[in-house]
């Protein structure tokens, strides 16, 4: 109220603490095609972290993650000779 005066801010500090959220499934089946894997709700951002533990691997079987974005992945597995597979596995997704 005192016109005569001007405030100075120095120095404004803001800590934002987003929690870390999980998304998960157990025991699909894969197809010899792409899988993709859709969050309900997506990240904020893309730097989540994934697991997967896949079911039933032989010698030589791989698996690929591709098109990762903060709404979800897609997978594919496939055999030694690049020829796709089906495969049952779980996932978890782990992010803010």
């Amino acid at each position: 109220r005192d016109l005569s005066s001007t405030p100075v801010v120095s120095q404004l500090l803001v800590t934002v603490d987003m929690p870390d959220r999980i998304f998960s499934g157990n025991d699909i089946t894969s197809g010899t095609g792409t899988y993709s894997i859709v969050f309900t709700s997506p990240f904020y951002s893309s730097s989540y972290a994934i697991g997967i533990s896949a079911q039933g691997l032989s010698s030589g079987d791989y698996y690929e993650i591709t098109s990762k974005t903060t709404g979800g992945f897609n997978i594919a597995f496939k055999d030694s000779g690049d020829t796709g597979i089906s495969k049952t596995f779980d996932y978890i997704a782990k992010g803010y």
